[in-house]
């Protein structure tokens, strides 16, 4: 198991659908009137403490996380629909940070616990929606909004549950490399490690 514990994405909500220009035209209904429905919402992406994840590996090898559109308006005041939420899923104990502005964003704790990066966007209104007393026939609708975007660092914060200490040369690389898939640097001369060697043991 490869142990990752920092990582970076960008995360950008889905766009709104555009509603429609469309009026009713049916036999027998001669002033039928407009009936063009409203874009669906663009989806959010959303990041969520997940207690079987362990480390930010996921997040390391795909940097781009980007919700689906809402679906157009149709006629007969059929409203497009909206996008499914994008769902990030992060070990608890992770910490999002705005890269751009260096807000911390949230500090998953608890699992279960969640945060929305980006918002999708709001759906375009249909011309059904302007019509009105004064304006019987309007021919004209709204384009969906663009989602946010945003460029998140993720850190997983960690208590270690063991801790090795010792001389040099006495095989604490050695035996971290055989109980766990760390990468430590093992060699015949001392101070071979110098820095600290994370590994997860799987029981």
């Amino acid at each position: 198991m490869n142990f990752v514990d920092e990582a970076s994405i960008e995360a950008v909500g889905g766009r709104g659908g555009r509603g429609i220009v469309s009026f009713r035209r049916e036999l027998y209904v001669p002033l039928g009137g407009p009936d063009g429905g409203n874009g669906g919402c663009g989806g959010d992406v959303i990041a969520i403490a997940d207690e079987r994840v362990r480390t930010l590996l996921d997040q390391r090898y795909r940097r781009w996380y980007r919700a689906e559109a809402g679906e157009h308006g149709g006629p007969k005041d059929q409203s497009g629909k909206s996008a499914p939420d994008l769902i990030v899923r992060v070990p608890p104990g992770t910490v999002l940070v705005d890269e751009d502005t260096g807000e911390v964003l949230a500090d998953l704790v608890d699992p279960g616990e969640q945060v929305v990066l980006a918002q999708g966007g709001r759906g375009g209104k249909g011309n059904a929606h302007f019509s009105g007393p004064i304006r019987r026939v309007p021919r004209f609708a709204q384009d969906g909004e663009e989602g946010t975007a945003r460029n998140v660092k993720l850190s997983l914060k960690l208590v270690a549950g063991v801790g090795l200490v010792g001389l040099p040369n006495a095989g604490k690389s050695t035996f971290i490399r055989a109980v766990t898939r760390s990468q430590a640097k093992v060699a015949s001369y001392p101070c071979t490690t110098l820095g600290p060697n994370l590994g997860v043991v799987r029981i």
